[in-house]
C-alpha cells in the first residue's frame, strides 16, 4: 500500500517532517499526483490517514483515472465527523488510532461496530503490538485488521521486538504492516519484505517521489515470502 504519513509530516521523519508537510499537506497537486503514479506502477491500495486534504486529493486521483482505489483509513482524531468524511470514498478497512486503541478506550467497540455498520472492516492501530494485539483479542473486540510497526530492526517495535513478533504470529487477524522502512532508516530490499510478509499480509509504505517508488515496488514485488498465521488457513 501507498503510505501517507510523510504527506501529514509526521514525527519519526524527524528534520523532513516540516518540508513533506509543506510539499504535501498543503499542496493537493502533489499527493493527487503520487496517487495517480502508484496506480500507474501497479499499486491501486492507499494507507490513507483520514484529514481532508488528503481525502481530496485521492477523490480527485479516482475521478481524473477512474481508478477504484483500495482503501484502508486511519482515523487520528474525532471520530464521528472523519467517519462521515470516509463515507464518500468507501474504505475498505478503517483503523482507529493508536491512542485509543493502546489505551484500550472503552469507545472502541462501539467505534468498531459503526465501521462494520457502514459496510467497512474495523482494524485497529497499534504502537505497542506486543502488548495491546493480545489484549483486544483476549478482550474479544471486533476488529478484522490490526496495523502495526514492522520492520528487521525492531524500529517502534513497543515495548520490544520479541513481544511483536510473538503477537504478530498469534493472533488470527489480519496484519497490515507500518513503519516498515524504520521511517527511511532502512532501504527498500528484498529481503527487507521477506521478513515483512512473514508476518503480515500487507505492508503500508510511506512514499514522496516517483523513484521511491519505483526503487520500493521493485523490491517488494521480489519477494515470495507470505504469512502463515496460528489457527487459521491462508
Amino acid at each position: 500500500m501507498l503510505g501517507t504519513s510523510p504527506f501529514i509530516g509526521a514525527a519519526q521523519f524527524g528534520r523532513k517532517s516540516y518540508e513533506y508537510r509543506m510539499k504535501f499537506f498543503y499542496n493537493e497537486e502533489n499527493m493527487k499526483e503520487l496517487f495517480i503514479k502508484s496506480a500507474e506502477l501497479g499499486v491501486k491500495a492507499v494507507q490513507l490517514i483520514a484529514y481532508e486534504p488528503l481525502v481530496r486529493a485521492l477523490k480527485r486521483a479516482e475521478e481524473e483515472t477512474g481508478e477504484d482505489f483500495f482503501i484502508a483509513a486511519t482515523i487520528p482524531v474525532k471520530f464521528e465527523r472523519c467517519l462521515s468524511m470516509l463515507e464518500d470514498i468507501q474504505p475498505e478497512i478503517i483503523a482507529i488510532h493508536a491512542m485509543f486503541c493502546d489505551a484500550l478506550d472503552e469507545r472502541i467497540g462501539r467505534w468498531a461496530r459503526k465501521i462494520r455498520e457502514m459496510g467497512a472492516s474495523p482494524a485497529a492501530a497499534t504502537h505497542i503490538p506486543g502488548e495491546t494485539i493480545p489484549e483486544i483479542d483476549d478482550i474479544g473486540y471486533d476488529f478484522d485488521f490490526y496495523l502495526a510497526p514492522l520492520n528487521p530492526v525492531g524500529y517502534a517495535m513497543l515495548p520490544d521486538f520479541e513481544s511483536t513478533l510473538r503477537a504478530l504470529e498469534n493472533t488470527e487477524k489480519g496484519i497490515i504492516a507500518i513503519k516498515p522502512l524504520a521511517a527511511g532508516k532502512l532501504t527498500p530490499k528484498k529481503e527487507v519484505f521477506d521478513f515483512i510478509f512473514r508476518y503480515a499480509d500487507a505492508v503500508s509504505v510511506g512514499i514522496t517521489s516517483e523513484e521511491e517508488m519505483k526503487e520500493t515496488y521493485s523490491a517488494a514485488s521480489r519477494s515470495t515470502v507470505r504469512r502463515r498465521s496460528v489457527g487459521r488457513e491462508r
